[in-house]
């Protein structure tokens, strides 16, 4: 392809741009700026770089519009909009930003091989209403969706058949707190005038028009999502029939048919179109393809989220839209569910008889059943219970509790927390992680149902929590956001993480991610940061158990270097166990409960009764709780100094005793299913 004349002056293939990317070849043009492929020369790494078009550049709208694009496609983060890695400008002042690259083909083009198949709709569109949904909760209004701005990236990683879907072209979205109305201009006559208007990012006309909503072509000012969700209607109905819904023979008959006229029914135009039978329900994706198409916005679908929860009600209520909307792989096709009969209502009430049994029999075996009211646990009991509907203070106290225990006898009550909407998800993540392990299929369930509308870095931290869980389906999305530079460093520590135990990444990998990603300033939970040493050291790698020796090593004795000789005892390392042993005879003053209370953590039982000493004292009770609960069935004879405790005015004392209680009474394999 030959160099584009709207190509920046003096920039072209051959140029060297910020010293260090030179432009090898142009991929593509469009009305705001020229791609090129182009190579980080000190890196060698490929990269993709937009450079403002150099007729454009004279346009203060323009540059403030492009250096946009880049700002906001670096604030989203989103695993499925394509990644943002640098900025810069031009020797002619023209800006340009670098971005990675992704190769495969465009939607554009497989829908010149015809309509996409049902797994394919899924696949394709599940992850891209998450991508513009997490746009739209950061303020963002992409206001150009179409197939050529969504990339159908072909998987390498043995996940399924289906590509990985990268959103694209940010360059005429609108940041809504701006509230700057458009140019009301009205809708543009036929001819090259209309024709000029829309080939530019500075016309009047923000978008194309194939895909443009009616509020987009009159410009009303008042633009919001709902003009995305309806050019992803546009692409859903192409997708589905094979034909848009709107067409015309001229500019001003297509944006006509797009202010005044009525779409087709999608099965009618399929059944034309002789579109292979669906085995999904046609009558209800008709319902849902309309909706999106409606001429005013308040009647389409508020959100990306609802039309995709509706979306997966036409696919059978499979929840498959919810699984593949960040990227995950679709390979089960859902099977066309028909309405149910008269003579089959007599069939439900068995039917539902019968799941209560199975779900009641399931949370007996993760419950801690068969405590009487009056036993000491079951007075624990009652007291998480309380909790678990009482004020946010006291579940926020419960979390806690189940965090700093920290035994698999809790799980019963981490999953009533996971139930309430109102308790966030990210407090609960390390927990979950923490605790859970593969085959906890309750624990994974109700998780999955939280995350569903989780967007962004959110998104992310809870598919690594799904994988350590055994959600195999959650490598797909957290393979790329480990390597996304635009993702926050802590999401992209919990992709590797759980990469890294699930053995799907490479040796060494996650000590490079964290060697690069934890220095001054970055921010990680402390959960993070003690599962991140502790899988550093279960690995070998040396450079963190250097780290921690050193900080071990330190006199005098403090807490900080108690915590590293925990960290490499909770590792493996029985030499630091050792130390921590040796330290209890040399150590006094107020190094000493530190001593006890890590040698508690680490499972040695020999310093209960300097345990109870701590437990009579303010300063440490918490703690000695937490450290009685990881002993568990080991701390049985410190059961009566604790229950007096459960009747403490202090919220986080009575549920760190009732959290240790259940631990102490319940052994691990009572809680999970065998």
């Amino acid at each position: 392809m030959s160099e584009p004349a709207v190509a920046a002056a003096s920039v072209g293939p051959g140029s060297i741009l910020g010293g260090k990317y030179r432009l090898l070849r142009v991929l593509g043009s469009g009305a705001m700026g020229t791609v090129y492929a182009a190579l980080h020369e000190k890196l060698g790494r490929d990269v993709a770089i937009k450079v403002l078009n150099a007729e454009l550049g004279q346009h203060g709208d323009a540059l403030v519009r492009f250096q946009r694009e880049a700002e906001l496609v670096t604030k989203l983060g989103h695993p499925n909009i394509v990644a943002v890695y640098d900025f810069g400008q031009c020797p002619n002042k023209a800006p340009y930003f670098v971005m990675e690259v992704v190769s495969g083909q465009t939607l554009r083009h497989r829908l010149e091989q015809g309509p996409l198949g049902d797994d394919e709709i899924i696949a394709v569109f599940a992850p891209l209403l998450s991508a513009v949904a997490a746009a739209h909760s950061a303020g963002v209004v992409h206001r150009d969706l179409k197939p050529e701005n969504v990339m159908l990236v072909p998987r390498t990683d043995g996940h399924g058949a289906m590509p990985l879907v990268k959103l694209l072209d940010f360059g005429v979205a609108k940041i809504r707190q701006d509230r700057e109305p458009e140019p009301a201009t009205g809708a543009p006559d036929a001819g090259s005038a209309a024709k000029d208007v829309l080939a530019t990012a500075t016309g009047a006309l923000m978008g194309t028009p194939a895909y443009m909503s009616p509020e987009q072509i009159k410009s009303t000012g008042s633009i919001d999502g709902r003009a995305d969700i309806y050019a992803i209607g546009v692409m859903l109905f192409e997708s589905v029939t094979g034909d848009r819904p709107f067409v015309g023979d001229t500019l001003a008959a297509l944006l006509g048919s797009h202010l005044f006229g009525q779409a087709a029914k999608p099965s009618v135009v399929s059944k034309r179109n002789k579109v292979p039978a669906r085995h999904i329900d046609t009558v209800r994706l008709d319902t849902v393809i309309l909706r999106t198409l409606a001429k005013l916005p308040e009647e389409r679908y508020p959100d990306c989220l609802q039309l995709r929860d509706d979306l997966d009600v036409v696919w059978g209520r499979r929840g498959l839209w919810q699984e593949a909307s960040v990227g995950q792989a679709v390979s089960t096709r859902p099977v066309k569910r028909s309405p149910l009969g008269p003579s089959r209502w007599r069939w439900l009430v068995p039917l539902g008889l019968g799941l209560a049994l199975v779900a009641a029999l399931t949370l007996r075996t993760l419950s801690p059943q068969g405590f009487s009211s009056d036993s000491t646990p079951g007075k624990a009991l009652t007291v998480m219970q309380t909790a678990q509907r009482g004020s946010l203070v006291e579940k926020r106290a419960l979390a806690l509790a189940i965090e700093s225990v920290g035994r698999r006898a809790l799980l019963p009550q981490l999953i009533e927390l996971l139930r309430d909407e109102n308790e966030p998800l990210r407090l609960l993540l390390p927990t979950v992680y923490a605790l859970g392990q593969s085959g906890d299929d309750l624990l994974l369930a109700e998780l999955t149902k939280r995350t569903s509308a989780a967007v962004g870095a959110q998104a992310i931290e809870a598919q690594a929590v799904r994988l350590r869980l055994g959600a195999q389906d959650a490598v797909p999305v957290l393979d790329p956001a480990a390597a996304t530079e635009t993702v926050t460093p802590e999401a992209r520590l919990w992709a590797a993480l759980a990469l890294s135990q699930a053995g799907k990444a490479q040796t060494g990998a996650l000590a490079k991610l964290r060697e690069r990603l934890v220095r001054p300033g970055v921010q990680l939970s402390k959960g993070l940061r003690l599962l991140l040493l502790l899988e550093l050291v279960r690995q070998g790698d040396a450079a963190t158990e250097k780290q921690l020796r050193e900080q071990a090593a330190q006199r005098p004795v403090t807490e900080a270097s108690i915590d590293a000789l925990l960290s490499l005892a909770q590792g493996g390392k029985t030499d630091a166990l050792l130390t921590l042993t040796g330290l209890l005879g040399s150590v006094s003053g107020d190094e000493k409960p530190l001593v006890v209370l890590a040698l508690a953590r680490s499972g040695n039982a020999t310093v209960l009764d300097e345990l109870r000493k701590l437990l009579d004292q303010d300063a440490y009770r918490l703690r000695a709780l937490s450290a009685v609960g990881h002993l568990g069935p080991s701390a049985t004879s410190v059961e009566g100094q604790l229950v007096p405790l459960l009747s403490s005015s202090d919220a986080a004392v009575r549920l760190h005793a009732a959290a240790a209680l259940i631990a102490i009474a319940e052994k691990e394999s009572h809680v999970r299913r065998d």
